[in-house]
C-alpha cells in the first residue's frame, strides 16, 4: 500500500460547515490534519463573510474565461518616482510599483497538500529564495492536509477567523469561492508591475494554456491564482494484458475500449476493465472526449446533459450491468492504483501526476509492462487539464506583494523543472520542458513511460477544463452521487433524466454562487 500522505487528485467534494468557524482556527495553526470526510459544502458564499478549479481547472483549448492574457510591462526594470496611493489590495501596476519592501522582514506562509518528501523539496527551494531575494522575505511551506479538501476546509476556517494564510494551493473554483468572501485578490496588478512583475519574455515562456486556466468567468478580468504546476487526465493501461487480449495498441475509440474491457473482465477472479473511483473528473474527461462540455464557455450554465453526457452515463450503466467495471469505494484510498499494480485492472483514468505512484505500485506488484495514452475519443482527442494554482489572500499590500514574489520565484525555470522532475507534474515554463524530459529518459526505471511523458506535451493542444466557478464542489458531488453512482446499481434509470435533473440543480447552485452586486 502506498503511504496515506500521497496527494490525491481532486478530492473536491468540498465543504464549509458552521463547525469550521473561529473555533477551528487553533487547528489551522497546527500540523496538517489527517484526511477526513469533507464537511458538507454550501451552495453559496456566506451572507456575511468575515474576510474571504478543478475544480477544477481551465485551459487554452477551451477557455471559459473572459480575463485577458496578462500583458507584461514595457520594461521589467524598476520604476522610479512612483507616487500612486496604494489601496488594499492594489488595483493597478503603479500601486504595486509604489510598495517598498526593504527592511520589512516579511514572513510568508504557504499552505499546500503535498506529502513530506515534497514538503522537504519545496522548503529547500524556498530556502534558496530566502537567501537570495533582496527584500529580506522569508517563506515557509506548511502541509495543511493530505488532500485539496483538507486545505480547503482549513483555509475556510482561517478565513472565518480573520487569519487566512498568505498563499495556498487552490483550484480555480475554490479561489472563486474565496473571492466571493473578499479573501482572495486579483494578481493582474502584480503580474503587470514594472518593478515586481513578469517581463514579456517571461510570459511568453509560460505555457499559454496554463495561464489561461486561471482566467475566471465569474470575475471577468481578474486572475485569482497563478500556475506553478499542472497535470492532465490520461489513461493508464496494462500493456502486457492488452496484448494478450489481441490489441497491439491502446484503443482510440470508445467502442473498441469497451470491447477490450469486456474481454478482460472476470469477476470471479476480481479482474475488471475499468474502475469508477467516485471522481467526477473521470466523468468530465469522458464527456470532453465525446465532444461535450461541463460548463458553457461563458460560464453562464452547466451543459453536461448533452448527448456526450448521456453516452457517458449510458456506458457506465452498461458496463456495471455487464460486470465489466468495478467500484473503488471512497474508503479504499488509492485502491485504483493498488489494484492496477496487482494486475486486476486493465485501464485506469487518472492524473498524469500519478506517474511516480503507478510506477511504484507496478514495481511492487506484478511488474508488468504498462504505459499511458489519451482517453478514447469520438471525433478528435480531448484532455481534462487540471491543477491547483496558488492564490494570494488579502492581508496588507506589503504581504501581498511578498507573497506574489514567492509565487514568481517558484515559477522560474530552475524551480519548475526541479518540481516537475520530482513530482510528475508538468513544468509551467516551456524552457524547462527538455530538462524534465531528459531527466525522465535518463532514469532507466521509467523505461518507455518516459517517452509517453514527453508525448503529453503534444496532448496539451487538446486541453479543456471542467468548471472554474464558485459552487462547483457541490456540483461534482451531485454528478457522482445522483448520476454516475446511481447507474452503477440501477440499470433501469434513464441517463437523460438523471442528467437533466442534475443540470437543473447545478444551475441553481451556479446562480446562488454568482457574484453579488
Amino acid at each position: 500500500m502506498i503511504s496515506a500522505l500521497r496527494p490525491s487528485r481532486r478530492q473536491l467534494l468540498l465543504g464549509l460547515a458552521g463547525a469550521l468557524a473561529a473555533s477551528a482556527l487553533a487547528a489551522c495553526q497546527q500540523a496538517a490534519p489527517a484526511p477526513s470526510t469533507p464537511t458538507a459544502a454550501p451552495t453559496s458564499a456566506p451572507a456575511t463573510p468575515t474576510p474571504a478549479p478543478t475544480a477544477a481547472p481551465t485551459t487554452a483549448a477551451a477557455p471559459t474565461a473572459a480575463a485577458p492574457t496578462p500583458t507584461a510591462a514595457a520594461s521589467p526594470t524598476p520604476a522610479t518616482g512612483a507616487t500612486a496611493a496604494v489601496s488594499n489590495p492594489p488595483t493597478s501596476p503603479e500601486m504595486v510599483d509604489a510598495i517598498e519592501l526593504a527592511g520589512k522582514n516579511i514572513e510568508i506562509v504557504y499552505w499546500h497538500n503535498r506529502p513530506q518528501k515534497d514538503q522537504d523539496l519545496l522548503q529547500s527551494m524556498l530556502d534558496t529564495f530566502n537567501k537570495t531575494n533582496p527584500y529580506g522575505i522569508k517563506a515557509r511551506a506548511e502541509i495543511a492536509g493530505a488532500s485539496y479538501n483538507d486545505v480547503y476546509n482549513k483555509v475556510n476556517a482561517a478565513i472565518q477567523a480573520g487569519q487566512p494564510p498568505d498563499i495556498s494551493v487552490a483550484y480555480q473554483n475554490q479561489a472563486a469561492f474565496y473571492r466571493a468572501q473578499g479573501a482572495v485578490i486579483d494578481l493582474n496588478p502584480f503580474i503587470k508591475s514594472k518593478k515586481y512583475g513578469l517581463s514579456e519574455d517571461d510570459l511568453k515562456d509560460y505555457f499559454q494554456t496554463f495561464l489561461d486556466s486561471d482566467a475566471n468567468p465569474q470575475y471577468k478580468g481578474e486572475r485569482l491564482g497563478f500556475p506553478t504546476q499542472r497535470s492532465i487526465e490520461v489513461m493508464y493501461y496494462n500493456a502486457d494484458w492488452l496484448k494478450q487480449l489481441g490489441y497491439d495498441e491502446p484503443p482510440k475509440d470508445w467502442k473498441t475500449w469497451e470491447e477490450a474491457c469486456a474481454k478482460a473482465s472476470d469477476p470471479s477472479k476480481k479482474l475488471y476493465g475499468y474502475p469508477w473511483k467516485h471522481d467526477p473528473s473521470d466523468f468530465a474527461a469522458m464527456v470532453f472526449s465525446r465532444g461535450g462540455r461541463i460548463l458553457a464557455p461563458d460560464g453562464s450554465a452547466y451543459v453536461f446533459n448533452s448527448q456526450a453526457g448521456i453516452d457517458t452515463v449510458a456506458m457506465q450503466q452498461r458496463m456495471f450491468k455487464n460486470k465489466q467495471a468495478v467500484e473503488i469505494p471512497p474508503s479504499e484510498r488509492y485502491g485504483e492504483q493498488n489494484r492496477f499494480g496487482s494486475g486486476n485492472l486493465l485501464f485506469v483514468f487518472a492524473s498524469s501526476s500519478g506517474l511516480p505512484f503507478y510506477r511504484e505500485v507496478v514495481d511492487k506488484g506484478k511488474k508488468f509492462k504498462w504505459d499511458i495514452a489519451l482517453l478514447p475519443y469520438t471525433d478528435k482527442p480531448a484532455v481534462d487539464l487540471y491543477g491547483a494554482s496558488i492564490s494570494v489572500y488579502k492581508t496588507t499590500p506589503e504581504r501581498e506583494l511578498a507573497a506574489w514574489l514567492v509565487i514568481k520565484f517558484l515559477g522560474e525555470k530552475p524551480q519548475t523543472a526541479k518540481w516537475a522532475i520530482n513530482t510528475g507534474y508538468f513544468p509551467v515554463r516551456m524552457s524547462a520542458k527538455d530538462d524534465v524530459v531528459n531527466a525522465y529518459r535518463s532514469d532507466p526505471a521509467w523505461g518507455p513511460v518516459a517517452d509517453s511523458y514527453a508525448k503529453m506535451f503534444e496532448w496539451l493542444q487538446y486541453a479543456m477544463i471542467e468548471s472554474p466557478v464558485a459552487g462547483y464542489d457541490p456540483v461534482r458531488a451531485l454528478i457522482d452521487k445522483d448520476v454516475m453512482s446511481r447507474v452503477m446499481t440501477d440499470f433501469s434509470a434513464d441517463p437523460k433524466k438523471l442528467l437533466d435533473d442534475a443540470v437543473a440543480r447545478a444551475n441553481q447552485i451556479l446562480k446562488e454562487n454568482a457574484p453579488k452586486a
